[in-house]
């Protein structure tokens, strides 16, 4: 819900509602901001006297300051989680392509391959060629590794 707003003579906004919304305008955002480059962790105290020596910021209240910076850094570590997940991207992106090529490359090797057998298989003779089972079928044991003893 946004709050009420009443004007200042100097164009400032202030929250009519208890604080619950607060629209800055362009000038105080430009101060809060060169305010943020200098110490993005203000102090309470420090938060007084930026209020105090800053007449633009006059009307605002210290809570409502200490919120903006609070806002202030979780859009910071916000843009540079987002950089960092968009470089993470790019790169698995570029993985993935590699991956994909070398795919096809070998899907077409194997191809080749599989062709190259048939053709060998058909310019000789049956008798000839000795094959093997690459069935891959596994061995299935009873689980015991010693024959029974015997109890005597």
């Amino acid at each position: 819900m946004m709050a009420v707003t009443s004007a200042c003579k100097d164009g400032s906004k202030i929250a009519m509602d208890n604080g619950k919304y607060v629209r800055y305008t362009p000038e105080q955002v430009e101060a809060l901001e060169r305010l943020y480059h200098e110490c993005p962790k203000p102090t309470s105290l420090r938060r007084q006297q930026l209020i105090r020596e800053c007449p633009i910021l006059s009307h605002i209240e210290p809570k409502q300051i200490k919120v903006w910076f609070q806002n202030r850094r979780c859009r910071e570590k916000q843009r540079k989680e987002a950089g960092r997940l968009q470089a993470v991207n790019r790169k698995l992106t570029a993985m993935y392509k590699l991956l994909m090529e070398e795919n096809d490359r070998l899907q077409k090797q194997v191809s080749h391959l599989v062709y190259e057998n048939s053709v060998f298989r058909q310019h000789t003779p049956n008798g000839a060629i000795a094959t093997t089972d690459t069935s891959c079928e596994s061995v299935v044991t009873s689980g015991q590794q010693h024959p029974p003893r015997d109890a005597s």
